[in-house]
């Protein structure tokens, strides 16, 4: 895969494991990607949940996305982003976030995004590459 391929099957396929760290201790969780494309990886996320603290703690994280037997792993730093046109757009897409944004403010919404990381790609029906694990840029 290149890295169009790459944000292509992310786009498909939204859902990903988002691994994070506090100190030593690893955190993995299921997130919706909200976006993937030329401009970057976005998740948005309420800013009282851990996922928020341990990403303003540490912003190094390994991105899991699985689908149709392929595995694609993404590594990089998901930095805080404060755009408020995008903040309104998640929040138009995702009005689950309205009541929390209308009780506490739009810092209610914690938004980051990656840019500039690695993709490592896996197709379990393909046979293994010779030249081993292979990084992509994005």
């Amino acid at each position: 895969m290149d890295k169009a391929e790459i944000l292509s099957f992310i786009t498909k396929h939204p859902t990903a494991y988002l691994a994070t760290a506090t100190g030593s201790t690893p955190h993995v969780r299921a997130m919706g990607t909200f976006r993937a494309d030329e401009n970057g990886i976005i998740f948005a996320m309420q800013s009282n949940k851990d996922v928020f603290k341990q990403l303003m703690g540490n912003p190094e994280v390994e991105i899991c996305y699985f689908a149709d037997g392929v595995q694609l792993r993404v590594a990089g730093q998901l930095l805080p982003e404060t755009n408020q046109v995008l903040k309104e757009e998640i929040a138009e897409k995702r009005t689950f976030y309205k009541p929390g944004i209308e009780a506490e403010g739009w810092d209610y919404v914690g938004v980051f995004k990656m840019t500039g990381g690695k993709a490592t790609v896996m197709d379990m029906k393909a046979p293994p590459s010779p030249a081993g694990k292979v990084w992509i840029d994005l």
